[in-house]
């Protein structure tokens, strides 16, 4: 068995905006099973859809890509749905600092998100949208300040 790996609170953070969170837990201890390449196809969409929303935002987002990997009519990978046609941008186009608060925070909450080891503020929400555009026909599961969340 390996052993567990703690994540640090990010430097600069707000610290009890981190270790308060009832999101993700920063203190909790992870296995380190996600794999690396879908963390960062995770956290290059949480960056970019979500990196001006607070943390729970930006967990919403990456939990909407979770529950896509268990739906049928997605793929079976973050990676794999994120390049789906139509679904989001060219994430492999798509470069954000690397050495950004905004970055390493990404980073942790798609780790974690992977592991299964963060709240899911919207359940069951597989899309969602710019609040001042409406999904029609889809069911609203919940708004985020500039997210709106749908199943």
């Amino acid at each position: 068995m390996q052993p567990a790996v703690v994540l640090p609170a990010l430097p600069g953070a707000d610290q009890s905006a981190q270790t308060d969170s009832p999101l993700v837990d920063n203190q909790a201890t992870l296995q380190p099973t996600a794999d690396p390449r879908q963390v960062e196809c995770m956290a290059k969409v949480i960056v970019h859809e979500a990196g001006n929303q607070p943390r729970r935002g930006r967990a919403a987002v990456a939990q909407v890509i979770r529950a896509r990997t268990r739906d049928a009519r997605f793929a079976t990978e973050p990676c794999a749905v994120v390049r789906q046609p139509g679904q989001f941008f060219n994430v492999d186009a798509y470069n954000p600092p690397r050495d950004t608060d905004q970055w390493r925070e990404a980073v942790a909450i798609a780790t974690q998100v992977l592991n299964g080891q963060a709240e899911d503020p919207v359940p069951g929400a597989l899309f969602f949208h710019a609040a001042s555009s409406p999904m029609k026909g889809r069911t609203k599961v919940g708004r985020i300040e500039g997210h709106v969340f749908y199943r």
